[in-house]
């Protein structure tokens, strides 16, 4: 599953400063999401983070989504 060009809310993180930052992922690498928010683009660790994905009922764990998206569809970790 693809997350970018999703639009998402932080709703708990490691990183407290990045709590309530809401925006669009623009990109992800095996490890970060890029989230493009009014005030610019920021990194996010998917380690220790949970977003609220719109659209979706259920939040997000970046704990799940670690590692590339094509390993992930092959269904192996990196």
């Amino acid at each position: 599953m693809s997350v970018v060009g999703t639009r998402a809310k932080v709703i708990d993180a490691k990183d407290g400063s990045l709590m309530g930052r809401k925006g669009e992922i623009v990109l992800e690498t095996a490890n970060t999401l890029l989230l493009k928010t009014l005030e610019g683009t920021i990194t996010i660790q998917k380690a220790g983070t949970v977003l609220q994905v719109e659209g979706d009922d259920e939040p997000l764990a970046g704990n799940d989504i670690q590692g590339r998206l094509e390993d992930r569809i092959r269904g192996r970790s990196s």
